[in-house]
């Protein structure tokens, strides 16, 4: 799988639902999801903040990506009001010492340009600036390879336009590997900035394996039941217990048998979706186990043609609800790539492992 994360930051209305999806460290209860988003009716995550800091990271791992593979990132953003003190950054390194290499790319207080850096030995290594418009959606790509010697890669575009392209050392000696471990994103006070339709990628697989372009995430909830109704409702039926559009730990369903699978109808993708550019499929579960002792792992699983497919892996629980992600970049009936009527024909759901 080469498509590694996908956000559009539709399912939150406050800090608490943002950080059962993405990692949050302190002082970050004043994002702010409002609906004004790139596409009418839609949200976007805002800090709008005069008075904090805050740090998050991205759901993505150690063993997300291997050494030496390109991590790519996208996302739109509008900038409000730049402020005039600190920046606003963003990194994409190997946190096993430091920085640990990589790159980091800071919106500029004061200003209405990006500076891309490497992340290196010795701290940062300034590699160009990117201009943008203010009060205007503009999508910023990146993709970083760690390496030393020339073997270090970063390239950054601004609406699809290739900006900067520089080769080099940009590793850390005290890091473990040359793979990028994390996306790490900093917030600094007197920002006003939004952001939308969030993707993270890698560069070692068929599909998906560069920048993806100008991308718009679009977000579907069960609607009704399907084929599958094996796990027990908190109440009502199973459907009703996923449903909502917001984040709600307060009905669910539950089991604990291997091989219990629910699954669900949703309603049909939106109309002026591109068939050719449909890039994958996300299931997000929001789930936690509640016993220590059993190691009790989720599936994604999609049902159409009156079959099911799994996910090509299943997914252990932890003891805090959050969220469980399974891409799939292909049709799994027939290997090709997703239309509308293919996303329209299926159930989604979701089986014990």
């Amino acid at each position: 799988m080469t498509l590694k994360f996908i956000d559009s930051f539709e399912s939150y209305t406050d800090a608490e639902d943002f950080r059962q999806v993405w990692q949050g460290s302190e002082n970050h209860a004043d994002i702010t999801f409002p609906t004004e988003g790139r596409r009418s009716g839609t949200k976007c995550i805002n800090w709008d903040v005069n008075y904090t800091t805050a740090e998050v990271y991205a759901p993505v791992g150690i063993n997300t990506f291997v050494a030496s593979e390109y991590a790519i990132v996208g996302f739109a953003f509008k900038v409000i009001d730049p402020a005039t003190n600190e920046d606003f950054q963003f990194f994409l390194d190997n946190g096993d010492s430091g920085d640990g290499g990589g790159t980091r790319w800071s919106f500029i207080a004061g200003a209405s340009y990006i500076t891309v850096e490497k992340n290196e030995q010795f701290g940062h290594g300034f590699v160009g600036n990117i201009n943008y418009e203010l009060n205007t959606w503009n999508y910023f790509e990146i993709k970083c390879k760690i390496g030393d010697g020339s073997a270090g890669h970063i390239v950054a575009r601004l609406n699809e336009q290739e900006l900067i392209n520089w080769t080099g050392d940009n590793h850390h000696s005290g890091a473990t590997g040359l793979q990028v471990s994390r996306l790490r994103w900093y917030f600094d006070r007197y920002w006003d900035i939004q952001i939308d339709d969030f993707y993270i990628a890698g560069s070692n697989g068929s599909y998906n394996n560069d920048f993806l372009g100008d991308v718009r995430i679009d977000v579907i909830n069960p609607n009704g039941a399907g084929n599958h109704t094996d796990l027990t409702p908190s109440a009502g039926s199973n459907y009703d217990c996923v449903n909502e559009a917001i984040i709600d730990e307060s009905d669910y369903v539950e089991g604990a048998t291997t091989g219990l699978i629910d699954s669900y109808a949703y309603p049909d993708v939106p109309t002026d979706l591109d068939d050719t550019a449909i890039y994958a499929v996300d299931i997000r579960n929001i789930s936690q186990r509640t016993s220590a002792a059993d190691n009790i792992k989720i599936d994604g699983l999609i049902r159409t043609g009156s079959t099911d497919y799994n996910a090509s892996a299943d997914l252990s629980l932890g003891d805090s609800w959050n969220s469980k992600n399974f891409i799939f970049e292909r049709d799994p009936s027939d290997s090709n790539i997703w239309t509308k009527a293919k996303i329209n024909a299926c159930e989604f759901g979701v089986e014990v492992a």
